[in-house]
């Protein structure tokens, strides 16, 4: 049993579902890959979620899309615009700092790492942090770079 929520629609004249966010087709947990076949099920509210998810396999949460960004300039002019109250001339001086090239980059982290996605994970993957997840996630995607 996967979670999943659906909408009715008419095209045509025709009654048609449509599913929001489905679970992956391959039926595999997004952060560590195993298959629903080889995963528990989750048990009843509290475990390990607030909320009753008695039986799922796979359960849609939300997640960033990237770790939160770590960089020691980033953090070091963030903070010091962050005491002030406000950003105007942040984006200068870390131009000035790391050149516009690097500016570019982090702030496309930046932005990436800030905004959320959904991702359907198994009962032992959905309570992990951020490093936790991106961990096995990371890995995932440079082995199906090196496939290609």
């Amino acid at each position: 049993m996967m979670t999943t929520k659906t909408i009715d629609s008419k095209k045509n004249g025709e009654k048609m579902k449509i599913a929001i966010n489905p679970p992956p087709q391959d039926g595999c947990c997004e952060s560590c890959g195993r298959n629903v076949k080889d995963l528990k099920p989750f048990g009843k509210a509290g475990d390990p979620l607030v909320g009753d998810f008695n039986g799922a396999l796979l359960v849609k949460t939300f997640r960033s899309m990237a770790m939160p960004l770590k960089d020691k300039v980033w953090d070091e002019i963030s903070k010091k615009y962050e005491k002030k109250g406000n950003y105007d001339g942040f984006e200068d001086e870390l131009i000035k700092k790391v050149g516009k090239k690097r500016a570019g980059k982090l702030f496309f982290a930046d932005q990436v790492a800030n905004t959320v996605s959904a991702s359907w994970e198994c009962r032992d993957c959905i309570v992990l942090n951020d490093e936790e997840y991106f961990k096995p996630v990371e890995e995932k995607r440079r082995k199906n770079e090196n496939t290609r």
